[in-house]
């Protein structure tokens, strides 16, 4: 078969090629294992604050609520 009738030939049979194209992966997509804190901070899958907000405190503490002493005391 010449060289002009293969090149008709395969342009007839990969049509269907350029009627969809897949979209690419991810980036990243194919890296096996978990990547590092820092790499991680990079990519932006972590967002990290400079100045993190407070925890709030409890009134009074857990032991003051629940501490046997207080039971006996009602009985």
């Amino acid at each position: 078969m010449p060289e002009e009738e293969k090149q008709k030939k395969l342009s007839a049979c990969s049509r269907h090629r350029y009627l969809y194209i897949p979209p690419n992966t991810p980036e990243n997509f194919w890296e096996v294992g978990f990547p590092s804190t820092q790499t991680c901070i990079e990519r932006g899958y972590i967002k990290e604050e400079k100045s993190p907000q407070g925890r709030s405190r409890r009134r009074q503490p857990f032991n003051a609520l629940f501490s046997p002493k207080r039971s006996q005391k009602q009985s």
